[in-house]
C-alpha cells in the first residue's frame, strides 16, 4: 500500500511537470518533495562493543521515524495521564499497548535484526552480543536526562518513555533507558527483570543468567545475580557508559531493588 501511494505521488508530479515551464517545474518539485520529506526523520546511531573478551566490533545504524507516530505514542503513554497508576501497572499497560500495536516495535526489531546479523557475520559470542545491545542503550546513543528537564514530555515528575520515544529523543533517565533495553532483550528471546527502587531512586534490568558467563561478569556474582521461580538473572546497568553485563555501582547490589517485574519472553 505504501509503495502504491508513493508511486501515485510521483506520477502526479510528472504529469503536472509536463504542463509547466522548467522554472515552474523546479519550484514545484522542491516544494512537494520538501513537504513529503517532512513525514520522516533520519537518526543515526553509532556505538562500540565493550567486550570482556576484548572482542572488536562497531555498530552503525540508521533508523527513520515519523514524528506524528511518536506524538501518538506520547499521547497513549500511561505516564502522560495526570492521575497515573503505579509504575508496575503502567509498565504492563505499555507492554500490552505495544503488543496490540506492532508498529511500535518496528524500530526495536530493526535494531535486533542488525545486531544479530553483525554478530553472526563477525563470529561474536552470545555474551558479547548481549553486551552489544547494552552498549547501544548507553551513551553516546542515548544520553541521560532527567524527566523534569525534558520539554518534549512537558517536564513531568515521573515518566517512562516508550522505546520509540527514547530512540527518537536520544535521551532519557534510568527507567526510560532500561525499558528500551528490556524491549530489545525481550525481542531477542530473553526473559527480563525490570528493577525499580524508590529508596535508591533508580531503575535497571536483569536478563537471564548463564553460569558460563560467571568468570566474565564485571562484579562479584553475589552482588549482581538474583533468582525468581528457579530462573537466574544478572544485572545490567543502562544509565551510563563503561558498565558491562554484571557491572553495578559500588553503592548497592541487585538485592537492594524493592520491585522486580518479570517480563517473560
Amino acid at each position: 500500500m505504501a509503495f502504491i501511494v508513493v508511486l501515485q505521488f510521483f506520477v502526479i508530479i510528472l504529469l503536472i511537470s509536463l504542463l509547466l515551464s522548467k522554472s515552474h517545474q523546479r519550484k514545484l518539485m522542491t516544494s512537494l518533495i520538501g513537504l513529503y520529506g517532512k513525514r520522516s526523520e533520519k537518526i543515526t546511531y553509532s556505538w562500540t562493543l565493550d567486550s570482556a573478551r576484548k572482542t572488536k566490533l562497531k555498530g552503525h545504524l540508521i533508523l527513520r521515524f515519523n514524528p506524528e507516530e511518536i506524538q501518538e505514542q506520547r499521547m497513549n503513554n500511561p505516564f502522560a495521564v495526570i492521575n497515573h497508576q503505579d509504575a508496575e501497572t503502567n509498565l504492563r499497560n505499555m507492554y500490552l499497548y505495544m503488543l496490540n500495536n506492532p508498529r511500535t516495535l518496528m524500530h526495536c526489531a530493526d535494531i535486533v535484526k542488525y545486531i544479530n546479523r553483525e554478530c553472526s557475520r563477525n563470529n561474536v559470542g552470545e555474551l558479547d552480543k548481549l553486551q552489544f545491545v547494552l552498549d547501544f542503550v548507553q551513551e553516546p546513543n542515548v544520553k541521560y536526562n532527567y524527566d523534569h528537564d525534558c520539554e518534549e514530555i512537558h517536564y513531568p515528575k515521573e515518566y517512562i518513555r516508550f522505546p520509540d520515544e527514547t530512540l527518537y529523543d536520544r535521551h532519557g533517565d534510568c527507567d526510560c533507558k532500561s525499558f528500551l533495553a528490556a524491549t530489545l532483550f525481550h525481542l531477542m528471546g530473553y526473559n527480563v527483570l525490570f528493577l525499580i527502587s524508590y529508596r535508591l531512586e533508580h531503575a535497571a534490568i536483569c536478563i537471564e543468567y548463564d553460569q558460563r558467563w560467571k568468570a566474565l561478569l564485571q562484579d562479584a556474582p553475589k552482588n549482581v545475580t538474583t533468582e525468581i521461580d528457579g530462573r537466574k538473572y544478572v544485572y545490567c546497568e543502562t544509565t551510563s557508559d563503561h558498565f558491562r553485563i554484571g557491572g553495578i555501582s559500588s553503592e548497592y547490589t541487585v538485592s537492594d531493588f524493592e520491585i522486580k517485574i518479570e517480563l517473560r519472553a
